[in-house]
């Protein structure tokens, strides 16, 4: 008995994990789809390609993603900027005019650095956009639209899975959706930037 009660069999800790994982992504895209608002994307695309220069606001993990829009948005001849550093935030926003749009990411709404200068930035003219999980009704006075992302409790924290998810996938929405105007043109732009990449 002694020894068989080492062949006993152990639950799969690992596969509990997995889903886990996979149960909170599940979870959050289904929160995700229900937050959607289709004319609210139009109207963020038509921002976009509206303005002559596109700035975007994020820190730590939130400025990964604002380099990952860059990235992507440059593939489609944007102009546009991603600014992680706080301080090159605070004196961007004081160049900003009604020429500019500037997107702040921000999961709990609570980044002090990011917050400021899209409220400077509104105040020199430029439109501003939010990707934020915080409702606040003030929020609505300084920017233009707010893309409400989907959160889970503690995600913030980045404990499970990474808390730039959620904004992720409302970034893969209206970037798809802005490839969709125009799409000719800016399919041919991706194709030229992308050949810019692998040329010698």
């Amino acid at each position: 008995m002694y020894k068989q009660s080492f062949e006993k069999s152990t639950p799969n800790i690992t596969a509990s994990y997995t889903k886990q994982v996979l149960d909170t992504y599940q979870e959050l895209l289904n929160k995700s789809y229900t937050l959607i608002d289709e004319k609210q994307m139009q109207r963020v695309v038509e921002l976009i390609s509206n303005k002559k220069r596109i700035y975007i606001y994020g820190r730590g993990s939130s400025g990964l993603v604002a380099q990952e829009m860059k990235l992507r948005l440059m593939r489609l001849g944007v102009n546009v900027e991603a600014i992680l550093d706080s301080h090159i935030m605070k004196m961007n926003s004081v160049l900003m005019d009604e020429e500019c749009l500037v997107i702040g990411i921000s999961v709990s709404g609570n980044t002090k650095e990011v917050i400021n200068s899209l409220k400077e930035a509104s105040n020199r003219g430029s439109s501003i956009v939010l990707i934020t999980s915080k409702q606040d009704e003030e929020m609505k006075t300084y920017c233009d639209e707010i893309l409400f992302i989907a959160v889970k409790e503690h995600l913030e924290n980045g404990k499970a899975i990474s808390p730039q998810f959620p904004v992720l996938v409302i970034v893969d929405i209206f970037y798809s959706h802005f490839l969709q105007s125009d799409r000719l043109r800016k399919e041919e732009l991706h194709s030229n930037t992308i050949n810019a990449l692998y040329n010698e």
